[in-house]
């Protein structure tokens, strides 16, 4: 019954293999029902309630059983995981108790019988040699993924070694210096990258730089840090072969093989997130890297326990402090982390009342005020940087972009956060780019403006920055920039050529739900585990199942690049 209510009926006549799962179920607890012995009664209720209790509970917030694919998820993701399931055990540790009691009630008023339990095992056995364990109920979805549990925890994958670039000679007779900032998880709804005029959420920087130019219909390509920023790094889409993502140079790589003259770039990676938001080992490609391990001068098994300190503070300050230390040119990422829930608000700077940390359905107005409240507050740290990164580079050429990673939903398509889906609300993010002192020249200035209402993503950022560099059509970069699919935002729009693949389940980044699709243009096309088929979206206007010759076309694509849909179900269209 619960299978069928998650699922909805139509799944059975679509799938009657599903048939066969509850079948399994059914057979599994009617064999369990049948054995005498108490304790073992008392085992199956105890496994039973668990069971319901854990798939209620995370039912409620990503609307997936739980399975091998949760469960791989979780323990590659441990450290991110462990705070959030303490953070439940309030409200799962009840539920639990009280579904364990119904059950173990339910199994001892069950009169023992051995034949009917034989019986129900030879079920079990028969719907098991038909049925996979995808289309089998939460219940034995559960009961499988226990297989991955043990033993655990197990050793990290190798992990490839990237490109080795030789010097690349840049056109440009002076190496610009790059300021590249990389916030978490701002949607475009909620900041404001006009140029000019006044920004409530983030109006320090915008006085500080107000003639940015802003890119409005900017997308990400995944709705995870870890996809997303491999995806702003090498300016691929996630969806190849893990050794291949890995291999790919990065921006690191690129400045630091860039050349004018005898010049080079120092090259830094300063964070306030963990190392481990990397896959790869990128260590090895800068020449500093600081991350909250750093800044925190020990390691940290849970980021959500230090919130409190203000790591976006300190990395502004040791950015403004340690800033001056570099000579231009350099390349510099800054990764903030502050609007990472549970979201750093100053109680004293908090302009957006009233605000909660409580993450729940009837509170999200004032969660959602919270996220504001944070982004108010980071604000401050990123103008600091840039104003600190202006004093440094002065009277030399500079450029300054800004990028959020992914967006942030707040109940829209039924999620709270980021990762469960590609729709707009996780999507879409703020970006702006400027320059000083001729970090871009005239015609590069005016080209990118005629992107400032175009339909761009964080693939574009890669070339358009290598196009800064003056190396995008160096010799040594074009076997690389052969697989790169964005283009440089220096250069005038060109129509796009082929659609963008967006995913948030990678060869490195074992996802929790499955979802994916594809982009291009104003349209998005996109599906969840639960949608029978794809959901076409007019970005322009926000309409759903939209129809037309691009939502065809991306349908017709969309064979080549997904056999499946999430749903596991064949992409037949």
């Amino acid at each position: 019954m619960l299978d069928v209510a998650l699922r909805g009926a139509a799944a059975y006549v679509r799938q009657p293999v599903l048939v066969f799962g509850a079948l399994a179920s059914a057979a599994l607890w009617t064999a369990l029902g049948c054995v005498a012995a108490r304790p073992l009664r008392a085992v199956a209720a105890a496994v039973a309630g668990a069971l319901m209790a854990g798939d209620a509970v995370l039912y409620r917030y990503y609307r997936v059983p739980l399975d091998r694919q949760v469960v791989a998820s979780a323990l590659h993701h441990w450290s991110d995981v462990k705070p959030v399931l303490v953070g439940v055990l309030p409200l799962l540790l009840p539920l639990a108790i009280v579904s364990c009691a119904l059950e173990y009630v339910w199994l001892s008023r069950l009169t023992p019988n051995r034949r009917m339990g034989m019986g129900a095992l030879a079920v079990l056995a028969l719907a098991l040699a038909v049925v996979s364990p995808r289309d089998a109920t939460a219940d034995l979805r559960a009961l499988d993924s226990f297989a991955l549990v043990w033993p655990w925890p197990r050793g990290a994958a190798p992990t490839a070694a990237a490109a080795s670039l030789p010097p690349v000679t840049s056109r440009r007779d002076t190496l610009p210096s790059v300021l590249f900032i990389v916030t978490e998880s701002v949607r475009a709804a909620s900041y404001c990258g006009e140029s000019g005029g006044t920004c409530p959420r983030a109006p320090e920087v915008a006085a500080l730089v107000p003639d940015r130019i802003a890119l409005h219909q900017m997308r990400a390509v995944a709705s995870y840090t870890s996809v997303s920023v491999s995806a702003l790094l090498t300016g691929l889409s996630q969806e190849g072969p893990r050794a291949d993502v890995l291999r790919a140079p990065t921006l690191f790589d690129y400045a630091r093989a860039a050349r004018a003259g005898d010049a080079r770039m120092t090259v830094a990676y300063w964070s306030a997130q963990s190392a481990s938001v990397f896959e790869g080992d990128a260590r090895r490609s800068v020449d500093s890297w600081v991350t909250l391990e750093t800044l925190l001068g020990h390691g940290v098994e849970d980021e959500d326990s230090v919130v409190d300190r203000g790591m976006d503070r300190m990395l502004a300050a040791y950015a403004t402090r340690e800033m001056r230390a570099l000579r231009p040119p350099f390349f510099l990422l800054l990764h903030f982390a502050g609007t990472h829930a549970p979201y750093f608000v100053d109680e004293a700077r908090a302009p957006f009342q009233p605000w909660q940390h409580t993450v729940t359905w009837a509170g999200l107005p004032s969660l959602e005020r919270a996220y504001e409240n944070a982004i108010f507050e980071q604000d401050h740290s990123i103008a600091a940087s840039v104003a600190a990164f202006f004093e440094a580079t002065a009277g030399t050429p500079s450029i300054v972009v800004f990028t959020s990673d992914h967006g942030e939903a707040f109940g829209e398509h039924g999620a709270i956060h980021h990762g469960q889906n590609l729709y707009d609300e996780q999507i879409h993010v703020p970006a702006w780019i400027a320059s000083r002192n001729g970090g871009l020249t005239e015609d590069a200035t005016r080209n990118l403006a005629s992107h400032e209402d175009a339909f761009v993503t964080h693939l574009d950022l890669v070339p358009t920055v290598l196009d800064a560099l003056g190396v995008l059509d160096a010799f040594p970069v074009l076997p690389y920039r052969a697989r790169l699919r964005g283009q440089s935002l220096l250069s005038p729009p060109l129509p796009a050529t082929s659609p963008i693949v967006l995913t948030n389940c990678t060869g490195m980044f074992p996802c929790p739900v499955n979802t994916w699709g594809l982009l291009q243009g104003d349209r998005v096309l996109e599906a969840q585990p639960w949608d029978a088929d794809w959901n076409c979206v007019d970005l322009r206007n926000g309409e759903e199942h939209a129809t037309g010759s691009l939502c065809s076309a991306l349908r017709e694509a969309s064979r080549s690049v997904f056999p499946l849909l999430p749903s596991g179900a064949p992409n037949r269209y």
